[in-house]
């Protein structure tokens, strides 16, 4: 695969996972297992992670910003926008429009992803829900 293509595919899984909510895409793109953050986990169970975000975040979108690839290896520095709609982080429901941006680093092996590493600004999440001091 070239590094046009793995760019597509970490597109691909932010369109169709987050802005469609067709958590399907999952199966086609990462490995059985996947290390997230330096943790194991599975597709079932990486899934789960992503409705238990749309509870919260029902209307999340996405949008990717910009994206570096080198190797097996895609970074993208990306824009969420959401309603908070239900709980996060021990927040209620403040019905609050957020915005965060986010950066990660994928590696691919033979065209699936096998590693994540992503950093979420939390701090300015949880700033504009009110939970931390501007």
């Amino acid at each position: 695969m070239t590094l046009e293509d793995h760019k597509m595919i970490v597109r691909r899984f932010f369109e169709e996972a987050w802005n469609r909510q067709n958590l399907n895409v999952v199966d086609e793109i990462f490995a059985l297992t996947v290390i997230f953050n330096g943790q194991s986990v599975t597709r079932e169970a990486l899934k789960q992670a992503l409705a238990g975000r749309r509870v919260a975040f029902p209307d999340i979108h996405v949008t990717v910003d910009d994206q570096v690839a080198e190797g097996e290896r895609v970074s993208t520095r990306r824009t969420w926008q959401a309603t908070h709609r239900g709980p996060y982080r021990g927040v209620a429901p403040t019905g609050k429009q957020v915005k965060w941006t986010q950066i990660s680093i994928v590696r691919f092996s033979q065209g699936r992803i096998v590693e994540d590493w992503a950093v979420a600004d939390e701090f300015s999440i949880l700033q504009q829900l009110g939970a931390l001091p501007a």
